[in-house]
């Protein structure tokens, strides 16, 4: 039962750190000047520095211009998805992380 609250907790954090990641990234491809394919390394390096490289390999980031349907106005995506490792089960549990961001583009006026 330990094991498991303890797996438990460390799912949530990874999750935590992947939907940061993921958001902080769509905002800095959202900024003037920056292309927003720059925020799936960008998404990538902050989930490695937070989880560790290890982790962070089984977690695969896009990113790219999109459009946002209900306004039109163009937005920064990035998308991240992949897997948290099992730490004590000696089972690979199926703990999927799928998290997506989205920001208004800026625009130089």
């Amino acid at each position: 039962l330990l094991f498991g609250v303890l797996q438990v907790g460390v799912y949530f954090y990874a999750r935590n750190i992947v939907s940061a990641s993921a958001a902080d990234a769509a905002r800095y491809a959202a900024s003037a000047g920056v292309s927003p394919s720059a925020g799936a390394a960008r998404a990538e390096q902050l989930i490695a520095h937070g989880l560790g490289s290890a982790q962070a390999e089984a977690i695969r980031c896009t990113s790219g211009p999109g459009t946002d349907p209900q306004s039109g106005l163009p937005v920064a995506t990035v998308r991240c998805i992949g897997h948290v490792r099992a730490l004590l089960v000696a089972v690979d549990l199926p703990l999927r992380v799928d998290f997506t961001a989205s920001v208004l583009k800026e625009t130089t006026p």
